[in-house]
């Protein structure tokens, strides 16, 4: 059985690489894992049945994904699997730096995986001051983020983003325009993804559409994402956005408030006792995030107490109501009240009689409405028919 990893979607299917045969297929899933419900994402490691290799290096051969073996981690958005390090990518300048946005990213990847080391890397390094550069590695590097400061368009950087990169599994994201294709093409020489630029604004434009894994020549791969909104990451529980904050965790841990704190206005919380360990742009982060997700809660709140009232009944007291399933017209049986009044719930069949006795007398009725017709009709040339034999015999007698 051969080996692969998934690079990405294609035609109804996938494109696995082979190292074992330095080769690329394009594979199918097998029916069986899809009616089993097995997912298939870029990066999966798969394992391959009915292998034919290509007929030459550059074309590719066919195959089919017989099984998809166990995962490392998943990254739910974008979708990709067994990621050994995620880089956070923004630019410095066109478009400009949005901390809340990193800040958004690294609370969302830290929710979804465990065991991966997150870097942020920041983009247009060369249209940055030495004073930006510093206050950056200032806030995260303490934090125990790595931070590399890089440039496709001069190559400042890239040797150390090589470094970083080799024998590793690694996925860019970040919104669009801010370099992520540029930086793949300048690490991988003849890929030549395609890149826009908006010429009024001087910021890049969205020209990603697909996650996709490309190999290195230094080993490892390197994942290209498209950019996404910061409304699509995943939302925590408000009270434990701090603890996704590694300089407010160890604060969090002495609040005599403990886990009941949003360490936003309460008095006495050891967190805002202890601010100016904080850096400005970060606090600012985490105020934002905690309030988008008490708006994500209270949304999922109000969605979960919705009740189709067509399929659900209250019953008992004012203190002592619950739902109960409310069942088939025809399936209910009739209660005691209506059963002492006499008012018995009709059944199918009597109900199915009764619609029929109403269509036949509706027919008989209207039968006899066109058989009145006919006969009045029948009356008049009955009518007609007589004066006109009178006339005739009148016409013939002798005077």
């Amino acid at each position: 059985m051969v080996t692969g990893r998934v690079l990405r979607r294609h035609a109804g299917g996938y494109l696995v690489h082979s190292d074992d045969l330095s080769a690329t297929f394009q594979c199918p899933v097998r029916a069986r894992l899809k009616k089993e419900g097995v997912s298939v994402v870029t990066g999966d490691l798969v394992e391959l049945d009915e292998v034919e290799p290509p007929s030459a290096p550059a074309e590719r051969g066919t195959g089919v994904i017989a099984a998809r073996l166990p995962r490392r981690n998943l990254l739910t958005r974008p979708y990709l699997a067994n990621l050994d390090q995620v880089f956070i990518v923004q630019a410095m300048h066109q478009p400009e730096w949005n901390a809340l946005l990193c800040d958004r990213y690294l609370v969302h990847l830290q929710l979804e995986l465990d065991a991966v080391k997150l870097f942020v890397c920041v983009n247009k390094v060369d249209l940055a001051s030495d004073e930006e550069i510093a206050a950056l590695r200032n806030i995260y590097e303490p934090l125990g983020y790595a931070v590399i400061f890089a440039s496709a368009k001069t190559t400042c950087g890239l040797d150390q983003l090589r470094e970083t990169l080799a024998e590793k599994t690694t996925v860019l994201i970040g919104p669009s325009g801010v370099g992520k294709s540029s930086l793949i093409n300048a690490m991988v020489p003849n890929l030549n993804l395609k890149v826009d630029v908006n010429e009024d604004l001087l910021v890049g434009r969205h020209t990603t559409t697909y996650s996709e894994l490309y190999t290195l020549a230094e080993g490892g791969w390197m994942a290209d994402t498209p950019g996404f909104s910061i409304g699509e990451l995943e939302y925590p529980d408000p009270t434990g956005v701090a603890w996704q904050f590694p300089e407010m965790s160890p604060l969090v841990q002495d609040c005599k408030y403990s886990s009941n704190c949003l360490h936003l206005v309460e008095d006495g919380c050891n967190v805002l006792a202890h601010l100016d360990t904080i850096a400005p742009s970060r606090f600012a982060s985490y105020a934002t995030i905690v309030a988008d997700a008490q708006a994500e809660a209270k949304i999922r709140h109000e969605t979960s107490k919705k009740v189709d009232r067509g399929t659900v009944k209250v019953v008992g007291g004012k203190h002592l109501s619950k739902t109960l399933p409310r069942l088939n017209e025809r399936l209910r049986s009739t209660s005691r009240r209506k059963g002492k009044q006499g008012i018995g719930q009709l059944t199918r069949n009597e109900t199915d009689q009764e619609e029929q006795l109403e269509t036949d007398a509706e027919t008989q009725r209207a039968m006899e409405e066109q058989g009145e017709i006919d006969a009045a009709g029948d009356d008049e040339e009955l009518a007609d028919g007589s004066a006109h034999s009178i006339d005739v015999v009148d016409a013939t007698l002798p005077d």
